[in-house]
């Protein structure tokens, strides 16, 4: 193979190295999101082995009996259990034990309860004493030991789901943890002499070693331990090592243009105006680790079950919605800009195979961000309503719900652009994502660069539609510069305000593209991902001083996504030679 046997003086690798250059100055004036290919966060967990099978041997019976029944369970699919008292004295329970290896940690119990025979129930950790005793007729609230919080939750039909947080000390500390469920009398003693008669209903037990409650996770015989990709947030003029979530593959250097998110709260949706539906926040781990994760239910209505952003848009302008989305009952995600979700221009986003389906004059995209998060973008103009409408679906657009079944929604993002960028957080007004602006100039890079002649080598992946997007070298002016482009002027050349090269080519975005370009008086060249070199033999070269990630005399063309490689080596390569390099 004809490889070239000059050592480029320029050999910026971004995807291996993880680093900047000392010679690049690099300036990003806000905090901007990114994945490190290393961080994790725990999502959904369950420690009981036997979530829903009540019968099953690990769960201890206390004087009571339980049975599968024919009520549904608060997700309308399963059958719960009713547990009943025997006709004894004494405490009527069921409980499970759990080794824990949790000393010093906080631990989270939670089941659906509902009331049978009898209202009154405790939620409890058997062995350590701290309980949560709740009149299921009245929500009247008791409770015991050290419980650092707790909740109760109406989940529909006259189910609860009871929670309660407690710290596994040395004041609790038992070489088992357990969670129990006992039926209480009138008088909310837990000893009592029961007659036979006493039932409550049960679905879904979980124990999980958090401060707080999540969404509740299925067990069939095995504990349930989930992790996910974190999303981190780079500091201000910290540059973005970015990686594919999947894979772990480093993506290299990312660089973005500046953004605005117009929600002004992008992760609280009490500010989302409900259509048949209902938000329970707090609810999932979301992708950045945080349990801020929402719930969008569907109600028990006719019709579409959504909710709305209403926010200042102009029509006719192209807008980027984006949003963070995970199936639950439900799995078929709509969004539609500026009009209602029963309008004909919008894109439907299945959760189940990351997949969408555009109609009318909306474009759509999808990225798989780990566990079951899928972030769903639409592109289209603004219709005449100042409204982004995004649902659930349940096979059509129209149907009537169950109060129960959704999915979950985070980070919601509308920018004005043909294209998402990174997302950018809002707490309560609409916040800027400065630009990635990345250069090199002065003796940095005059001790690398030959006026006369030399080859550029880039490997960069832009974003869609992003097909200006470029790494230029110039004088600081449109007049003198030479760049290099996975848009549709890949290589372009100006001296003196005059065009010296101009190679068309088609755009390509959303992968990685290797170009190689040959640069000398009335002989230059570029080959692209191997192709045969395209020839260009006249024109000159202008004088430049200083190399850009973006056009560095303007505020647009930044290269819009992530920058794998980038060399310059100071001698005009053979056309072979830059063949080889991009294959």
């Amino acid at each position: 193979m004809n490889y070239p046997q000059i050592k480029p003086t320029l050999n910026l690798d971004f995807s291996n190295t993880k680093t900047l250059d000392p010679r690049i100055t690099f300036r990003r004036g806000t905090p901007g999101a990114y994945y490190d290919g290393k961080t994790y966060a725990k999502a959904e967990e369950n420690l009981i082995s036997f979530s829903e099978d009540f019968s099953n041997v690990s769960w201890a019976k206390l004087n009571v009996g339980a049975a599968a029944n024919s009520i549904l369970s608060p997700n309308a699919v399963d059958n719960s259990y009713t547990l009943t008292a025997s006709a004894s004295a004494g405490q009527h329970a069921i409980y499970v034990r759990y080794a824990s290896p949790f000393l010093n940690e906080t631990i989270t119990l939670s089941a659906f309860v509902k009331a049978g025979t009898s209202s009154k129930v405790i939620l409890s950790n058997v062995f350590s004493g701290e309980s949560l005793s709740v009149d299921l007729s009245s929500q009247e609230i008791r409770t015991a030991g050290d419980i650092l919080s707790y909740d109760i939750t109406d989940v529909d039909n006259d189910w609860f789901r009871l929670s309660f947080t407690y710290l596994n000390d040395d004041s609790t500390w038992y070489d088992d943890n357990g969670l129990g469920v006992y039926i209480l009398d009138d008088n909310w003693e837990i000893n009592f002499t029961a007659d036979g008669t006493e039932t409550i209903h049960i679905w879904g037990a979980q124990l999980e070693q958090r401060d707080s409650v999540t969404a509740y996770t299925p067990t069939n015989g095995t504990p349930v331990t989930k992790y996910q990709p974190q999303l981190m947030f780079a500091s201000p003029d910290q540059p973005r090592f970015d990686h594919d979530v999947l894979t772990g593959e480093s993506k290299g250097l990312l660089i973005e243009e500046s953004r605005t998110n117009l929600i002004e709260y992008s992760e609280d949706f009490d500010y989302v105006e409900n259509i048949r539906s209902s938000y329970i926040s707090n609810y999932i781990t979301a992708p950045d680790g945080t349990i801020t994760g929402v719930k969008l239910i569907d109600s028990t209505e006719t019709g579409t079950h959504r909710g709305d952003y209403v926010v200042s848009i102009v029509s006719g302008n192209i807008y980027t919605y984006s949003v963070f989305v995970k199936q639950g009952e439900h799995h078929i995600y709509e969004a539609s800009i500026g009009n209602t979700a029963v309008s004909d221009n919008y894109v439907e986003f299945n959760l189940n195979n990351g997949t969408y389906t555009e109609v009318g004059n909306a474009s759509g995209d999808i990225e798989n961000v780990g566990n079951g998060w899928y972030r769903c973008s639409i592109t289209m103009p603004a219709l005449e309503a100042d409204r982004i409408a995004s649902g659930i679906h349940s096979g059509t657009k129209s149907f009537t719900g169950d109060g129960y079944s959704g999915l979950y929604i985070w980070g919601a993002q509308l920018e004005e652009g043909s294209f998402a960028t990174s997302y950018i957080k809002t707490s309560g007004a609409s916040a800027t994502r400065s630009a990635d602006d990345a250069s090199i100039t002065g003796e940095n890079f005059s001790s690398w660069y030959r006026q006369d002649e030399g080859s550029l080598y880039s490997e960069v992946n832009t974003l869609a539609s992003s097909s200006y997007s470029r790494i230029s070298m110039s004088d600081g002016t449109s007049s003198n510069r030479i760049f290099i482009s996975n848009g549709i002027y890949p290589l372009y050349i100006n001296k003196n305000g005059d065009v010296q090269v101009r190679e068309s080519s088609s755009a390509i975005v959303n992968v990685y593209s290797k170009r190689a370009a040959g640069l000398k008086k009335n002989d230059f060249a570029l080959s692209i991902d191997g192709g045969n070199p395209l020839v260009d033999t006249s024109g000159d070269l202008p004088f430049v001083d200083r190399l850009a990630f973006s056009t560095s005399h303007a505020s647009d063309n930044y290269v819009n996504g992530h920058i794998k490689k980038l060399s310059y080596y100071p001698q005009r390569l053979t056309n072979e030679q830059l063949q080889q390099l991009t294959k």
